[in-house]
């Protein structure tokens, strides 16, 4: 005859770790004192090869012991307080998952993460409006150093643009440098800049076909022919390649 049982008891069971055949099992012992696999069988509706396994847990669990009568080998539920055992181990076990949650797994996965964040974020775009958004976050910086040519930026832009890039340059008091090829448009570029921009012009025979934009953490490889863009986000390497461009800045 399959047991039944409340709600609320089953609940509060499961919470100790016990399976509801295991639940079943015990309470039919502790019920109906010493029964064999067989009988227990019978009392709950369970077959006796699971039976037979949710018994051997709860002895394992110190919750039932065995005996024999004769040649039968008999199970008896042990005293109810012996529940104790199991919340006390429970306790005992998550006290030894906190230590190794907190000596062994978090200092790996922090390590794990500090050497993530030191690895370069590294973003692709592609296409005018993709690139533009490069360009509005260059104005979050308060210091801007740009080697490159209007020649080639005019292919993902327009002078309309630029003035008004030029005027937000000025309001935000952006310190915005260039370093451009000498061309007769990179002039006409500068003059249109004046106030706030600052420009300073490679040798005449010094070509450039793209931009190398260090603003902040990021650099930016800007390929106005393609309309590509590769945004580093890294600040060794950022400071690193600022250096060459001031370098080149003072000598200019």
């Amino acid at each position: 005859m399959k047991r039944n049982i409340s709600e609320n008891l089953k609940k509060a069971l499961l919470q100790l770790n016990l399976t509801e055949k295991e639940i079943v099992s015990y309470l039919t012992l502790l019920e109906q004192g010493a029964l064999s696999i067989q009988d227990i069988s019978k009392n709950t509706g369970i077959n006796r090869v699971t039976t037979y396994s949710a018994i051997e847990e709860l002895k394992q669990k110190g919750l039932v012991s065995e005996s024999r009568r004769g040649k039968r080998k008999l199970f008896v539920a042990e005293n109810p307080e012996s529940l104790e055992n199991i919340l006390q181990e429970k306790k005992h076990q998550l006290k030894q998952e906190e230590n190794i949650l907190q000596n062994i797994i978090l200092p790996s996965l922090k390590a794990i993460n500090i050497n993530q964040e030191n690895k370069p974020q590294i973003k692709f775009f592609e296409g005018a409006d993709e690139i533009n958004k490069i360009f509005d976050n260059i104005l979050k910086s308060s210091e801007v150093i740009d080697c490159g040519s209007y020649d080639t930026a005019i292919k993902a832009t327009t002078q309309a643009f630029e003035k008004e890039y030029f005027a937000e340059i000025k309001r935000k008091k952006i310190f915005f440098r260039m370093i451009l090829e000498d061309t007769s448009l990179n002039r006409k570029f500068a003059e249109m800049g004046k106030g706030a921009i600052h420009v300073k012009f490679l040798p005449p025979e010094t070509k450039s076909s793209a931009d190398i934009i260090v603003f902040g953490e990021n650099v930016a490889l800007m390929s106005y022919d393609r309309q590509t863009a590769t945004l580093i986000g890294n600040k060794s390497i950022a400071d690193s390649i600022k250096m060459y461009l001031d370098f080149m800045w003072d000598r200019l």
